[in-house]
């Protein structure tokens, strides 16, 4: 039987896993899964999806991982684990400002940037005068210049955010990863990576390895 991973490839995830969960239970988990697919481009790309993915995981912090990782280890929908990988991405890279789980966040956790509350705060002077949120005027007249996010809670205080980043991790981490995968799915990593061609040399490679062995046996 092939074998899809070393445990370099999954070592990352050790520390995600339960502590009776053994290196070699993980890492055969892992191989289980990838040949219990007919398809060899499929097995290659689920073999790749993970490693890819969990190469993301290696740059993000453990809360947002344990929920990254409990989202892939018994997934075996392609195109599901091909929105993981790319989710993952996007949050390496800080591109998530652009996708619905950085604006459920915001609206959810009731987050205003401070030039937003400023701009509206300045339309409502024009148009109510003294009907305008004068004690949210004082508050943001006082606050620190260096200061972007403002939460404002139940009692509707605001309250400002120092580590938006910070706030958004511990966000993620509760969150059902599976509602926020993008359109990119099987088919768009397979050609991204390019592993029609991948898993043509890895063929071309077996061929000739059979063939060296043959020729071996002979002489």
């Amino acid at each position: 039987m092939k074998k899809n991973f070393n445990f370099k490839d999954i070592a990352h995830l050790t520390q995600y896993v339960h502590k009776n969960v053994t290196n070699e239970m993980i890492k055969n988990h892992f191989e289980y899964m990838a040949n219990s697919y007919k398809d060899e481009l499929d097995k290659l790309a689920y073999a790749e999806l993970i490693k890819k993915t969990i190469e993301n995981m290696a740059d993000l912090p453990t809360t947002i991982n344990k929920n990254i990782y409990k989202s892939i280890y018994n997934e075996n929908d392609l195109d599901k684990l091909a929105g993981y990988y790319k989710l993952s991405k996007e949050l390496v890279d800080n591109s998530y400002e652009v996708n619905d789980l950085w604006e459920d966040f915001l609206n959810k956790e009731d987050i205003h940037r401070l030039d937003d509350l400023w701009r509206q705060l300045d339309i409502d002077l024009k148009t109510k005068g003294l009907g305008a949120n004068l004690t949210l005027l004082n508050y943001l007249w006082e606050r620190d210049p260096n200061i972007e996010w403002i939460r404002f809670d139940e009692y509707e205080n605001p309250n400002e955010i120092r580590y938006i980043d910070r706030e958004f991790w511990d966000y993620i981490a509760d969150v059902d990863l599976e509602n926020y995968l993008s359109a990119y799915d099987k088919e768009d990593f397979i050609e991204e990576f390019k592993l029609v061609k991948k898993l043509k040399e890895e063929e071309l490679e077996k061929l000739e390895a059979k063939e060296e062995k043959t020729k071996a046996l002979v002489m």
